[in-house]
């Protein structure tokens, strides 16, 4: 009788050993998604999405959880009860809030997250037009699993520079900031897929109003400094119908001034560059019509990104953080005797875009 040989009993310890994580894996409901919903009297509706081991899953679908509760904690310990896991939050990665919701205030409901030492930070803050429970309770198919989809949906648009990414902790360092509001990504259902439809825009913590995407790309040159990206602008001009570039790079310099009545300004330049991918007009980007095109390009930024400011300044939504840059021009003393919500909007704001194109391929008459 032959004894077994050293391959044959680590590959026993081996399989052994996987069984055994697999049962631990099994018995473990690692959170991955949570979306909270608007519910009467002061309460919210809760859901988790609980990724399912395939040999445990029968048809494929992850976990879903839902109840209505005053509270995320109350809510978590009543899910609890409701599967045969223990529900741990190391692994969330995505926040839903209903817009709903979002309109009564949003700090409230993340209280017990920030308290939490075992949720990550860095979770995807998202709001949802409609339901968000509806979002994380459904497949997509074609798409990865549903809380893979939303996070890579956010991690794409933020790494084309479409977009800013909100993570909680930034969400709650411009809320607690004075002079910045915060803002969140907005997406929705269309029909078998999920999209970007905007940027919400908050007052402290209470929604106000979405931006919509064909304003994400001012919004976003306003915001931040950009490395990268791509856009396109249909000019509806005869010398330039449309144009498209990517490789976007930009700085944005921000000055505030007073005028002789007390008026303050905010003089925003901006420095923009790209590579023309598309281009339909009369012009000829290859003569001196370069430098036309440029100009037609940089005043079209100017103006719409001046048209997007005055809708914030309308909605009361500093979500640029213009209030900083009047908080460091004033000196924090003058600042505390400021109203700032009555000055806000009322301040003038000028945009100067210069747009510089970096090439433009090859052209072939």
């Amino acid at each position: 009788m032959h004894k077994p040989g050293i391959l044959v009993l680590a590959a026993l310890f081996l399989l052994a050993g996987c069984t055994s994580d697999q049962n631990i894996l099994e018995k473990i409901g690692y959170v991955q998604s949570a979306a909270y919903d608007w519910a009467p009297d002061n309460k919210m509706k809760a859901t988790l999405s609980i990724p399912v081991i395939e040999r445990e899953s029968q048809d494929g679908h992850d976990e879903v959880l839902m109840i209505t509760a005053s509270s995320n904690k109350a809510a978590k310990n009543l899910l609890s009860r409701k599967t045969s896991r223990t529900l741990v939050s190391g692994q969330l990665r995505n926040l839903l809030y209903g817009i709903k919701l979002a309109e009564t205030g949003l700090r409230q409901h993340m209280d017990s997250l920030l308290r939490d030492p075992s949720i990550s930070k860095r979770a995807n803050i998202i709001l949802v037009e409609g339901e968000a429970r509806d979002i994380i309770s459904r497949d997509y198919p074609g798409h990865p699993k549903t809380e893979q989809y939303v996070a890579k949906l956010v991690q794409k648009e933020f790494q084309l520079q479409n977009m800013p990414r909100i993570l909680l902790h930034q969400f709650i360092r411009d809320y607690f900031d004075e002079g910045i509001d915060p803002i969140a990504t907005v997406i929705r259902a269309s029909g078998k897929d999920l999209e970007i439809s905007g940027i919400g825009l908050f007052k402290n913590d209470v929604y106000v109003t979405k931006l919509p995407t064909k304003d994400m790309i001012f919004f976003n040159l306003l915001y931040q400094n950009q490395r990268q990206g791509e856009f396109s602008f249909a000019l509806n001009d005869e010398e330039v119908k449309s144009i498209m570039f990517n490789a976007i790079s930009s700085k944005r310099k921000i000055k505030i001034r007073t005028d002789e009545k007390g008026v303050i300004h905010a003089d925003i330049h901006m420095a923009v560059q790209g590579s023309v991918l598309e281009y339909i007009g009369s012009l000829d980007l290859s003569s001196n019509d370069l430098s036309k095109v440029e100009k037609k390009v940089g005043a079209y930024i100017s103006e719409h990104s001046e048209r997007v400011f005055s809708i914030l300044q309308e909605s009361g939504t500093d979500s640029i953080g213009l209030g900083r840059y009047v908080r460091n021009k004033l000196g924090y003393a003058e600042w505390k005797k400021l109203d700032w919500e009555e000055t806000y909007p009322a301040i003038q704001v000028h945009v100067k875009a210069e747009f510089r194109i970096k090439n433009f391929g090859n052209f072939f008459d």
